[in-house]
């Protein structure tokens, strides 16, 4: 791969989308294999949390290998921390540690790359972009689903999950200055709902509050949906990828089948090399020439 001075900045966006955002990794596995850097780099919950970890110096490889540690049903319990259910049923601490462990306690100065973790305000109805301070902290802020995780507060906010205002950043990495963007949406763009429903209830069924925390999140599906089919038309990225991912593979059941998802994250992605490479004025085998 040959980069030239002037090469336009390459910025991505990854949405969230609980389980199903692992997919992202894939996406990241894909760029880093065919020599493409990212100069800038924006997510909401799960594609925030690839987005930091990515960021933060990890390699796609190592992002697998703790994803694929994580995703097991006991280890996955370690990290919930129940409460009496005022604010949240979880208090979110042990998920805020976890980060923290994994990330080497890194503030937004020690990342390789610009990141912008998106989060909301609560109090003043606002989307909040933090760029600064503790990566763990913003972690736990944008992947506070509203119900689930008590929200975070901090200088008279309270920070819950960014996907709520804008699950897809698109316009937040073109703001930070990227020249191309790459917008990675892992969201529902096909039928399967009957099938989503059946493998969530099946896993929330061991609880009396799973209908509760079931219909949350359809709800809250809805309106992300909505959300991000008006951000890709408004901020049309110059590249979007809509992974197809399985309807049985879920926002909460996606995590045990790590591999599964990060193969279509990579494979998806194989699909546009050879166009943004072009898009970056990048000299590589995987350039077409232009018909």
């Amino acid at each position: 791969m040959i980069c030239p001075e002037n090469k336009p900045k390459l910025g991505v966006a990854l949405s969230g989308g609980g389980a199903r955002g692992l997919a992202h990794i894939g996406v990241l596995k894909a760029l880093s294999s065919a020599g493409i850097q990212i100069d800038f780099i924006a997510g909401a919950s799960m594609g925030g949390v690839i987005a930091a970890c990515f960021a933060s110096g990890l390699e796609p490889s190592k992002i697998e290998e703790i994803a694929c540690y994580v995703g097991t049903a006991s280890r996955l319990a370690q990290l919930a921390d129940p409460v009496l259910p005022v604010k949240g049923l979880f208090k979110g601490k042990k998920l805020h540690d976890f980060f923290d462990q994994r990330l080497n306690s890194k503030t937004f100065d020690d990342l390789r790359i610009p990141l912008s973790i998106i989060a909301v305000d609560l109090n003043s109805n606002s989307e909040i972009h933090i760029t600064k301070g503790s990566i763990a902290d913003a972690l736990r802020a944008t992947t506070s689903i509203p119900g689930i995780f008590i929200p975070v507060e901090n200088d008279g906010m309270r920070l819950v999950d960014g996907g709520l205002l804008n699950n897809l950043p698109i316009d937040v990495v073109r703001g930070m200055g990227a020249d191309v963007v790459l917008a990675v949406d892992v969201g529902w763009h096909s039928s399967g709902k009957e099938q989503w429903r059946e493998s969530n209830q099946t896993l929330l069924s061991f609880t009396p509050l799973g209908d509760m925390i079931l219909a949350l999140y359809e709800s809250l599906d809805i309106l992300l949906t909505q959300q991000v089919d008006h951000k890709i038309q408004s901020d049309k990225p110059d590249f979007l990828l809509q992974p197809q991912i399985p309807s049985g593979i879920t926002t909460l059941t996606g995590y045990t089948h790590v591999s599964e998802l990060i193969a279509i994250g990579e494979e998806v992605t194989q699909s546009i090399l050879a166009d943004l490479c072009l898009s970056l004025n990048l000299t590589s085998d995987l350039a077409k020439p232009v018909e």
